[in-house]
């Protein structure tokens, strides 16, 4: 299965200058990392962030922005933004710019994805 790799394009330009991003293939799609957490990524034709999770209420009520669920175990902060929402230079700007200061405000995680120990 595919994704869409010219939303890939436009997140590479969004995070070029960002040095703690890593880029990684995974679940089908690929996705961008900071300390280990995900912070956003693409599966087949969505946008997939991670949002503070007091925002996730309010944003899933609005047309083309929904919970992520591609497997079970996935974490509630993590939405699904549809290309209507993210085509849009604006929107696109605003979910990246707060997925990485939200992602970045997390403890790193360690090699299996658990909460390193400090």
């Amino acid at each position: 299965m595919s994704y869409n790799q010219q939303l890939e394009d436009r997140i590479d330009h969004h995070f070029i200058d960002r040095e703690e991003m890593v880029k990684k293939k995974q679940m089908g799609g690929i996705g961008w990392l900071i300390q280990g957490n995900m912070c956003c990524g693409v599966y087949e034709n969505l946008l997939v962030v991670r949002v503070d999770p007091s925002l996730v209420n309010a944003l899933i009520k609005k047309p083309g922005i929904h919970l992520f669920s591609h497997r079970e175990g996935t974490e509630d902060s993590i939405l699904s933004i549809t290309e209507k929402i993210y085509t849009h230079p604006k929107a696109l700007r605003k979910f990246l710019s707060h997925c990485l200061e939200y992602t970045a405000s997390l403890p790193p995680k360690n090699v299996s994805g658990r909460p390193a120990v400090q």
